[in-house]
């Protein structure tokens, strides 16, 4: 035996080990990044970017949400808050999401819009 291995003669358990671990990984990455990407196919970055809007930017966003952390349904019942137009004087653009996306948006935000 050689002191290498080509990938084709790494132990099954190995190969196995190695996969779960590259899919855990881009899906953790991939997370983070769809949730901004997220707000920025909505629209959410024209307004609660650093602009002369009054709408708070993401930091502040986040300070005021991290209370939920941790908190089941939190994210969908902020959701649907802000769906309602119970936040930020009734704005079509909250209005116009759907549940599914404003729960997304809402659990990115309360765990820290990274």
């Amino acid at each position: 035996m050689k002191w290498w291995y080509p990938a084709t003669r790494l132990d099954p358990t190995l190969k196995t080990y190695h996969a779960l671990l590259l899919a855990f990984l881009v899906l953790i990455t991939s997370t983070a990044h769809a949730n901004r990407q997220l707000a920025v196919r909505n629209g959410c970055m024209s307004c609660h970017a650093d602009t002369e809007l009054d709408a708070p930017p993401w930091p502040e966003l986040a300070t005021k949400y991290e209370k939920y952390r941790g908190q089941p349904n939190a994210a969908s019942i902020q959701g649907e808050r802000l769906r309602q137009g119970k936040f930020f004087k009734n704005i079509k653009a909250h209005r116009k999401l759907s549940p599914t996306n404003a729960t997304e948006l809402m659990q990115w935000i309360i765990d820290g819009a990274n």
